[in-house]
């Protein structure tokens, strides 16, 4: 049986900005490297945009906000 760890209020914002830190990471990976090919796999495309929700809802600014709009101009790719 696991252990269920109990954290403070210092440790879960720690956290929570680790996560979105990660995120933030991750979706300019993402955006660099489909502006760059001018197209966007619908899987891509899938996990970008939930890795966006998650990164806002957790509190992530607007940083990404201008991203999403160019990603979601992205044409899909084919094949």
């Amino acid at each position: 049986m696991a252990k269920q760890i109990k954290y403070g209020d210092e440790a879960r914002k720690a956290l929570e900005n680790g996560v979105v830190c990660l995120l933030r990471v991750k979706l300019i990976e993402y955006h660099s490297k489909y502006m760059a090919l001018g197209e966007i796999t619908s899987h891509a495309y899938e996990n970008w945009m939930l890795m966006y929700k998650a990164y806002k809802a957790l509190g992530g600014n607007g940083m990404i906000d201008h991203m999403k709009a160019e990603i979601e101009e992205l044409h899909f790719k084919k094949g």
